[in-house]
Protein backbone atom coordinates (compact mmCIF):
# COMPACT_ATOMS: atom_id res chain seq x y z
CA UNK A 1 0.00 0.00 0.00
CA UNK A 2 1.27 3.35 -1.00
CA UNK A 3 0.48 7.06 -1.50
CA UNK A 4 -0.63 6.40 -4.98
CA UNK A 5 -3.40 3.64 -4.36
CA UNK A 6 -4.54 5.69 -1.14
CA UNK A 7 -5.25 8.91 -3.15
CA UNK A 8 -7.23 6.94 -6.14
CA UNK A 9 -9.15 5.18 -3.19
CA UNK A 10 -9.62 8.85 -2.13
CA UNK A 11 -10.69 10.23 -5.72
CA UNK A 12 -13.62 7.15 -5.79
CA UNK A 13 -14.86 8.09 -2.34
CA UNK A 14 -14.82 11.94 -2.85
CA UNK A 15 -17.04 11.21 -6.23
CA UNK A 16 -19.28 9.60 -4.31
CA UNK A 17 -19.74 12.14 -1.44
CA UNK A 18 -20.24 15.33 -4.05
CA UNK A 19 -22.87 13.36 -5.74
CA UNK A 20 -24.18 11.78 -2.91
CA UNK A 21 -26.27 13.46 -0.01
CA UNK A 22 -24.38 15.35 2.48
CA UNK A 23 -25.44 14.65 6.09
CA UNK A 24 -23.16 17.77 7.55
CA UNK A 25 -22.93 21.49 6.95
CA UNK A 26 -19.87 23.19 6.36
CA UNK A 27 -20.58 24.54 10.28
CA UNK A 28 -20.67 21.11 11.61
CA UNK A 29 -18.05 19.24 9.74
CA UNK A 30 -15.42 22.25 11.42
CA UNK A 31 -17.47 21.60 14.46
CA UNK A 32 -16.89 18.01 14.72
CA UNK A 33 -13.08 18.05 13.65
CA UNK A 34 -12.52 20.80 16.07
CA UNK A 35 -14.26 19.46 18.75
CA UNK A 36 -12.40 15.79 18.23
CA UNK A 37 -8.69 17.83 17.86
CA UNK A 38 -9.54 19.63 21.30
CA UNK A 39 -10.88 16.95 23.04
CA UNK A 40 -7.00 14.63 21.90
CA UNK A 41 -5.33 17.97 23.42
CA UNK A 42 -6.74 17.72 26.70
CA UNK A 43 -6.40 14.22 26.95
CA UNK A 44 -2.66 14.59 26.47
CA UNK A 45 -2.29 18.16 28.26
CA UNK A 46 -3.21 16.57 31.33
CA UNK A 47 0.31 15.14 31.88
CA UNK A 48 2.46 18.31 30.27
CA UNK A 49 5.37 16.75 30.61
CA UNK A 50 4.52 13.35 28.64
CA UNK A 51 2.47 15.90 26.01
CA UNK A 52 6.64 17.72 25.96
CA UNK A 53 8.33 14.43 25.18
CA UNK A 54 5.65 13.13 22.56
CA UNK A 55 5.59 16.70 20.81
CA UNK A 56 9.65 16.55 20.53
CA UNK A 57 9.78 13.38 19.79
CA UNK A 58 7.21 13.34 16.71
CA UNK A 59 7.90 17.05 15.37
CA UNK A 60 11.98 17.28 15.66
CA UNK A 61 11.88 16.53 11.82
CA UNK A 62 9.78 19.91 11.03
CA UNK A 63 11.60 23.61 11.21
CA UNK A 64 9.56 24.49 13.49
CA UNK A 65 9.44 21.49 15.45
CA UNK A 66 10.44 22.82 18.83
CA UNK A 67 8.15 25.38 19.15
CA UNK A 68 4.82 25.16 16.96
CA UNK A 69 3.34 21.99 18.79
CA UNK A 70 2.93 24.29 21.63
CA UNK A 71 2.41 27.68 20.42
CA UNK A 72 -0.07 26.64 17.62
CA UNK A 73 -2.73 24.30 19.95
CA UNK A 74 -2.41 27.54 22.14
CA UNK A 75 -3.73 29.96 19.36
CA UNK A 76 -6.55 27.13 18.70
CA UNK A 77 -7.57 27.07 22.38
CA UNK A 78 -7.47 30.84 22.28
CA UNK A 79 -9.53 30.98 19.03
CA UNK A 80 -12.15 28.47 21.02
CA UNK A 81 -11.94 30.94 24.18
CA UNK A 82 -12.95 33.52 21.81
CA UNK A 83 -15.71 32.01 20.10
CA UNK A 84 -17.03 30.99 22.84
CA UNK A 85 -16.84 32.53 26.29
CA UNK A 86 -18.11 29.36 28.33
CA UNK A 87 -15.23 27.86 26.70
CA UNK A 88 -12.60 30.67 28.22
CA UNK A 89 -11.81 29.60 31.66
CA UNK A 90 -10.67 26.09 30.31
CA UNK A 91 -8.70 27.69 27.31
CA UNK A 92 -7.17 30.05 29.35
CA UNK A 93 -5.68 27.07 31.21
CA UNK A 94 -4.77 24.60 28.91
CA UNK A 95 -2.68 27.47 26.81
CA UNK A 96 -1.19 28.29 30.37
CA UNK A 97 0.39 24.80 30.19
CA UNK A 98 1.34 24.89 26.34
CA UNK A 99 3.15 28.35 26.88
CA UNK A 100 4.39 27.09 29.97
CA UNK A 101 6.14 24.31 27.79
CA UNK A 102 7.31 26.81 24.58
CA UNK A 103 8.80 29.29 27.28
CA UNK A 104 11.01 26.54 28.58
CA UNK A 105 11.93 25.24 24.99
CA UNK A 106 12.89 28.76 23.93
CA UNK A 107 14.99 29.17 27.12
CA UNK A 108 16.53 25.95 26.27
CA UNK A 109 17.59 26.67 22.42
CA UNK A 110 18.08 30.92 22.95
CA UNK A 111 19.73 30.57 26.14
CA UNK A 112 19.12 34.39 27.63
CA UNK A 113 21.19 35.29 30.85
CA UNK A 114 20.49 33.61 33.43
CA UNK A 115 17.90 31.81 32.24
CA UNK A 116 15.73 34.71 31.95
CA UNK A 117 14.06 36.12 28.87
CA UNK A 118 13.52 39.17 30.66
CA UNK A 119 17.17 39.67 30.61
CA UNK A 120 17.63 39.08 26.53
CA UNK A 121 19.42 42.58 25.52
CA UNK A 122 18.26 42.16 22.38
CA UNK A 123 16.19 39.93 20.02
CA UNK A 124 19.63 38.12 18.58
CA UNK A 125 18.04 37.49 15.38
CA UNK A 126 15.87 34.73 16.80
CA UNK A 127 12.49 36.30 15.02
CA UNK A 128 10.99 32.59 14.52
CA UNK A 129 11.06 31.53 18.47
CA UNK A 130 10.12 35.36 19.94
CA UNK A 131 7.41 36.26 17.02
CA UNK A 132 5.74 32.65 18.06
CA UNK A 133 6.35 33.69 21.79
CA UNK A 134 4.77 36.68 21.72
CA UNK A 135 1.76 36.24 19.19
CA UNK A 136 1.00 33.30 21.55
CA UNK A 137 1.26 35.62 24.61
CA UNK A 138 -0.77 38.32 23.01
CA UNK A 139 -3.31 35.74 22.17
CA UNK A 140 -3.57 34.36 26.09
CA UNK A 141 -4.33 38.33 26.99
CA UNK A 142 -6.99 38.15 24.79
CA UNK A 143 -8.75 35.39 26.39
CA UNK A 144 -7.58 35.77 30.52
CA UNK A 145 -5.69 38.74 31.08
CA UNK A 146 -4.64 37.65 34.51
CA UNK A 147 -1.46 39.61 33.95
CA UNK A 148 1.02 36.14 34.11
CA UNK A 149 2.86 36.82 31.32
CA UNK A 150 2.94 40.45 31.43
CA UNK A 151 6.66 41.14 32.08
CA UNK A 152 7.53 38.58 29.48
CA UNK A 153 5.11 39.74 26.73
CA UNK A 154 6.29 43.35 27.98
CA UNK A 155 9.80 42.30 26.53
CA UNK A 156 9.67 40.13 24.10
CA UNK A 157 6.95 43.13 22.42
CA UNK A 158 9.85 45.65 23.18
CA UNK A 159 12.72 43.62 21.16
CA UNK A 160 10.64 43.24 18.51
CA UNK A 161 9.70 46.31 18.09
CA UNK A 162 13.14 48.19 18.22
CA UNK A 163 14.44 45.82 16.20
CA UNK A 164 11.76 46.34 13.17
CA UNK A 165 12.44 50.02 14.26
CA UNK A 166 15.64 49.72 13.50
CA UNK A 167 15.33 48.06 10.63
CA UNK A 168 13.02 50.62 8.87
CA UNK A 169 10.99 47.70 7.00
CA UNK A 170 13.09 45.14 6.47
CA UNK A 171 12.32 42.19 7.61
CA UNK A 172 13.59 40.20 10.89
CA UNK A 173 16.36 37.36 10.95
CA UNK A 174 14.50 34.23 11.57
CA UNK A 175 17.20 32.73 13.00
CA UNK A 176 20.67 33.66 13.36
CA UNK A 177 21.62 31.98 9.48
CA UNK A 178 18.68 32.34 7.64
CA UNK A 179 15.18 34.34 7.39
CA UNK A 180 11.84 33.86 6.18
CA UNK A 181 9.62 36.82 5.82
CA UNK A 182 6.55 35.31 7.50
CA UNK A 183 8.05 35.73 10.77
CA UNK A 184 8.05 39.41 10.24
CA UNK A 185 4.30 39.28 10.18
CA UNK A 186 3.95 37.12 12.94
CA UNK A 187 6.12 39.56 14.66
CA UNK A 188 4.26 42.29 13.61
CA UNK A 189 0.44 41.01 14.25
CA UNK A 190 1.86 40.30 17.85
CA UNK A 191 2.59 44.01 17.92
CA UNK A 192 -0.79 45.52 16.75
CA UNK A 193 -2.44 42.82 19.31
CA UNK A 194 0.08 44.28 21.96
CA UNK A 195 -0.70 47.75 20.82
CA UNK A 196 -4.39 47.04 20.94
CA UNK A 197 -4.17 45.94 24.59
CA UNK A 198 -2.45 48.79 25.63
CA UNK A 199 -4.09 51.63 23.56
CA UNK A 200 -1.23 52.15 21.96
CA UNK A 201 -0.84 52.86 18.11
CA UNK A 202 3.02 52.33 17.03
CA UNK A 203 2.94 49.38 15.29
CA UNK A 204 0.83 51.21 11.76
CA UNK A 205 3.73 52.52 10.57
CA UNK A 206 5.98 49.80 10.71
CA UNK A 207 3.62 47.17 8.96
CA UNK A 208 3.70 50.17 6.07
CA UNK A 209 7.39 49.91 6.21
CA UNK A 210 7.34 46.38 6.09
CA UNK A 211 4.78 46.53 3.52
CA UNK A 212 6.58 48.54 0.98
CA UNK A 213 9.50 46.52 1.79
CA UNK A 214 8.23 43.65 0.63
CA UNK A 215 6.93 45.17 -2.75
CA UNK A 216 10.02 46.40 -3.32
CA UNK A 217 12.05 43.53 -2.71
CA UNK A 218 10.43 40.44 -2.06
CA UNK A 219 7.36 40.14 -4.77
CA UNK A 220 7.10 37.64 -7.29
CA UNK A 221 6.96 39.43 -10.80
CA UNK A 222 5.20 36.51 -12.47
CA UNK A 223 2.49 36.38 -10.11
CA UNK A 224 2.35 39.75 -7.75
CA UNK A 225 2.46 37.58 -4.75
CA UNK A 226 5.62 38.06 -1.93
CA UNK A 227 8.21 35.49 -1.79
CA UNK A 228 8.92 33.48 1.24
CA UNK A 229 12.47 34.00 1.50
CA UNK A 230 15.33 35.62 -0.66
CA UNK A 231 15.53 34.27 -4.18
CA UNK A 232 12.38 31.82 -3.50
CA UNK A 233 8.63 31.69 -4.97
CA UNK A 234 5.64 32.83 -2.94
CA UNK A 235 4.79 29.20 -0.70
CA UNK A 236 1.19 27.72 -0.10
CA UNK A 237 2.00 26.70 3.72
CA UNK A 238 3.34 30.11 3.83
CA UNK A 239 0.68 32.28 2.40
CA UNK A 240 -2.17 30.44 3.95
CA UNK A 241 -1.08 31.02 7.47
CA UNK A 242 -0.58 35.09 6.22
CA UNK A 243 -3.85 35.51 5.34
CA UNK A 244 -5.13 34.13 8.53
CA UNK A 245 -2.70 36.25 10.32
CA UNK A 246 -3.17 39.54 8.11
CA UNK A 247 -6.61 39.33 8.48
CA UNK A 248 -6.55 40.39 12.30
CA UNK A 249 -4.68 43.58 11.27
CA UNK A 250 -5.41 44.43 7.80
CA UNK A 251 -8.51 43.45 6.34
CA UNK A 252 -7.87 44.93 2.67
CA UNK A 253 -4.11 43.62 2.71
CA UNK A 254 -5.56 40.05 3.41
CA UNK A 255 -8.50 40.27 1.09
CA UNK A 256 -5.95 40.99 -2.03
CA UNK A 257 -3.61 38.66 -0.74
CA UNK A 258 -6.36 36.09 -1.14
CA UNK A 259 -8.00 36.83 -4.45
CA UNK A 260 -3.94 36.85 -5.74
CA UNK A 261 -3.47 33.21 -3.69
CA UNK A 262 -6.59 32.04 -5.49
CA UNK A 263 -5.57 33.17 -8.89
CA UNK A 264 -2.35 31.77 -8.67
CA UNK A 265 -2.87 28.67 -6.30
CA UNK A 266 -5.99 27.42 -6.07
CA UNK A 267 -6.60 24.10 -7.86
CA UNK A 268 -10.22 22.14 -8.78
CA UNK A 269 -10.14 18.80 -10.26
CA UNK A 270 -13.32 17.61 -9.40
CA UNK A 271 -12.38 14.74 -7.38
CA UNK A 272 -9.54 16.46 -5.00
CA UNK A 273 -9.43 20.79 -4.76
CA UNK A 274 -6.80 22.43 -2.88
CA UNK A 275 -4.30 25.03 -2.67
CA UNK A 276 -0.97 24.96 -4.12
CA UNK A 277 2.52 24.97 -2.67
CA UNK A 278 3.86 26.67 -5.63
CA UNK A 279 2.19 28.78 -8.37
CA UNK A 280 0.43 27.00 -11.08
CA UNK A 281 3.31 28.54 -13.81
CA UNK A 282 5.58 26.05 -11.91
CA UNK A 283 3.62 22.94 -13.36
CA UNK A 284 2.23 19.68 -11.73
CA UNK A 285 5.15 17.78 -11.76
CA UNK A 286 6.77 20.37 -8.74
CA UNK A 287 8.12 18.18 -5.39
CA UNK A 288 7.67 18.87 -1.79
CA UNK A 289 9.56 19.43 1.27
CA UNK A 290 8.84 19.03 4.79
CA UNK A 291 7.21 22.04 5.02
CA UNK A 292 4.57 21.71 2.17
CA UNK A 293 4.19 17.88 3.11
CA UNK A 294 3.93 15.21 -0.25
CA UNK A 295 2.10 17.36 -3.16
CA UNK A 296 -0.53 15.55 -4.53
CA UNK A 297 -0.91 17.20 -8.43
CA UNK A 298 1.01 19.87 -6.99
CA UNK A 299 -1.96 20.54 -3.83
CA UNK A 300 0.13 20.93 -0.85
CA UNK A 301 -1.59 19.79 2.82
CA UNK A 302 -0.08 21.96 5.03
CA UNK A 303 -1.52 25.24 2.18
CA UNK A 304 -4.68 23.38 1.98
CA UNK A 305 -4.55 22.64 5.88
CA UNK A 306 -4.24 26.28 6.65
CA UNK A 307 -5.98 26.89 3.64
CA UNK A 308 -8.88 26.41 5.68
CA UNK A 309 -8.75 28.95 8.10
CA UNK A 310 -7.58 31.69 4.78
CA UNK A 311 -10.99 30.86 3.71
CA UNK A 312 -12.83 31.42 7.12
CA UNK A 313 -10.61 34.51 7.15
CA UNK A 314 -11.95 36.11 4.03
CA UNK A 315 -15.88 34.58 4.39
CA UNK A 316 -14.68 32.55 1.06
CA UNK A 317 -17.95 30.15 1.41
CA UNK A 318 -17.81 28.68 -1.10
CA UNK A 319 -14.01 27.24 -1.32
CA UNK A 320 -14.72 26.57 2.96
CA UNK A 321 -17.44 24.38 1.68
CA UNK A 322 -15.12 22.26 -0.86
CA UNK A 323 -12.53 21.99 1.61
CA UNK A 324 -14.73 20.88 4.54
CA UNK A 325 -15.80 17.95 2.44
CA UNK A 326 -12.59 16.79 2.07
CA UNK A 327 -12.42 16.72 5.55
CA UNK A 328 -14.70 13.75 6.42
CA UNK A 329 -12.32 11.85 4.05
CA UNK A 330 -9.80 11.79 6.20
CA UNK A 331 -10.14 8.97 8.41
CA UNK A 332 -10.60 6.38 4.94
CA UNK A 333 -7.59 8.05 3.51
CA UNK A 334 -5.18 7.92 6.74
CA UNK A 335 -6.77 4.24 7.20
CA UNK A 336 -5.34 2.90 3.99
CA UNK A 337 -1.77 4.55 4.85
CA UNK A 338 -1.51 3.41 8.01
CA UNK A 339 -2.55 -0.31 6.77
CA UNK A 340 0.73 0.26 4.27
CA UNK A 341 3.03 1.20 7.21
CA UNK A 342 3.17 4.66 5.13
CA UNK A 343 5.72 6.96 6.66
CA UNK A 344 6.49 10.39 4.96
CA UNK A 345 10.25 11.78 4.19
CA UNK A 346 12.10 8.34 5.37
CA UNK A 347 11.39 7.49 8.85
CA UNK A 348 10.91 11.15 10.22
CA UNK A 349 7.11 11.09 10.55
CA UNK A 350 4.89 7.65 10.47
CA UNK A 351 1.71 8.06 9.69
CA UNK A 352 -1.13 7.61 12.12
CA UNK A 353 -4.97 7.14 12.20
CA UNK A 354 -5.12 7.90 15.99
CA UNK A 355 -4.61 11.51 14.60
CA UNK A 356 -6.69 13.70 12.50
CA UNK A 357 -4.42 14.49 10.14
CA UNK A 358 -2.28 11.50 10.46
CA UNK A 359 0.64 13.29 12.94
CA UNK A 360 0.54 15.55 15.75
CA UNK A 361 2.44 17.96 13.83
CA UNK A 362 -0.51 18.20 11.73
CA UNK A 363 -3.29 18.59 13.87
CA UNK A 364 -1.55 21.24 15.70
CA UNK A 365 -1.56 23.45 12.93
CA UNK A 366 -5.09 22.28 11.62
CA UNK A 367 -6.95 23.22 15.66
CA UNK A 368 -5.65 26.43 14.35
CA UNK A 369 -7.04 26.84 11.50
CA UNK A 370 -10.56 25.63 11.67
CA UNK A 371 -11.05 27.15 14.73
CA UNK A 372 -10.30 31.01 13.29
CA UNK A 373 -12.20 33.88 14.32
CA UNK A 374 -11.72 37.32 14.60
CA UNK A 375 -10.02 38.91 17.41
CA UNK A 376 -11.08 41.98 19.27
CA UNK A 377 -10.79 45.05 17.08
CA UNK A 378 -10.36 43.21 13.53
CA UNK A 379 -11.72 44.57 10.93
CA UNK A 380 -15.15 42.46 9.19
CA UNK A 381 -14.77 42.35 5.16
CA UNK A 382 -16.17 40.04 3.02
CA UNK A 383 -13.82 38.53 -0.18
CA UNK A 384 -15.65 38.85 -3.68
CA UNK A 385 -15.51 35.88 -5.83
CA UNK A 386 -13.17 35.27 -8.34
CA UNK A 387 -14.91 33.58 -10.93
CA UNK A 388 -13.19 31.01 -10.65
CA UNK A 389 -14.06 27.04 -10.09
CA UNK A 390 -14.22 26.47 -6.58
Amino acid sequence: MNWVVAILCTMLRTVAERFGPSSLSTEEVLKVNASRLREQFDQWLKEPDAYHQRALRECSAFPEGRIYPFAIPALGYANMGLGDAKQRQHSAAQMQKLIDLLISTVIEDISPPGGDLNRLPHYQKEGTRLATLNLTLACYALIWDDGRYGSLHDRVSLLLRRALTEGSGKPLASYPAYTWYFDTIMALVSLELYDRAHGLAQTGPLIEQHFAWLRSHATDTGTGLPVAYEGGLPRGCDLSMQICLLQQVDSRTAQRLYADYVQHHWVNFGFIAGFREWPKSKGPSSTGDIDSGPLILGIGPTATGVGIGAAKAVSDANRLSTLARQLKLLPGFLRLLEQGGQQLFGDSVRVSSQYVTGFLYGDAVLFYAITWVPYPGAAKETTKSTGEKH
